[in-house]
């Protein structure tokens, strides 16, 4: 070291690595860009400050396959894969479904039952699409309102629909039916997404 202190001014943090490997440093290189430069041009060697292990410096031998080198390839493998898998199996549709809190169910003067919910579409794909929502799980059920959605890409609808159904068809022996909601894209056809909900019925005495 020829104490020309430039490790030190270029430091971000301040500190000087002269005294050894600090917790402040932040692995930024730049004492190593400098004392290079000074070491240059002084004619004398480079890689006074570099990158390198306890065992160089104290003349022993240096192992490069190390366990502790196998387990972090092992951990950086388990994450790509991870990432792959969730990439591959990501949902290019999106579907949340809230009941009406304010009434459990409705009876209507034509004497039929209705439950209100309310949707929250969002196209997560990378292109417009039109998609047809439907309802399964109870025979007779009627869906009031729209049953068709065009949303452009990563558009959030929101909707408030009814479902209908005679109090003759439902299961009125439970208070309550699972039913689903299916969402199909009806440019290809493809189901993208089914999700559960309930449909509320007042109990048969």
């Amino acid at each position: 070291c020829v104490d020309c202190s430039m490790c030190v001014q270029v430091c971000p943090t301040g500190i000087d690595i002269r005294d050894g490997l600090q917790y402040q440093c932040i692995g930024c290189a730049l004492c190593i860009d400098a004392c290079d430069d000074i070491m240059e041009k002084l004619d004398k060697p480079r890689g006074l400050i570099r990158y390198t292990t306890e065992n160089e410096l104290e003349g022993k031998k240096t192992h490069i396959l190390r366990p502790r080198l196998f387990g972090y390839a092992g951990a950086m493998v388990l994450m790509m894969g991870g990432l792959g898998y969730a990439i591959l199996d990501r949902t290019p549709f999106e579907l949340d479904i809230e009941r009406d809190r304010g009434r459990l169910y409705q009876v209507t003067v034509n004497d039929t039952i209705q439950n209100a919910y309310t949707l929250k579409m969002m196209n997560m794909s990378q292109e417009e699409h039109t998609y047809v929502l439907s309802v399964d799980g109870l025979d007779g059920i009627r869906l009031l309102g729209d049953t068709e959605y065009q949303l452009s890409v990563n558009e959030l609808k929101e909707t408030t629909i009814n479902l209908e159904i005679d109090p003759d068809e439902v299961k009125t022996s439970a208070s309550k039916t699972d039913i689903e909601f299916v969402i199909v894209n009806k440019d290809t056809g493809e189901e993208v997404t089914r999700e559960e909900s309930r449909f509320i019925a007042p109990r048969a005495i």
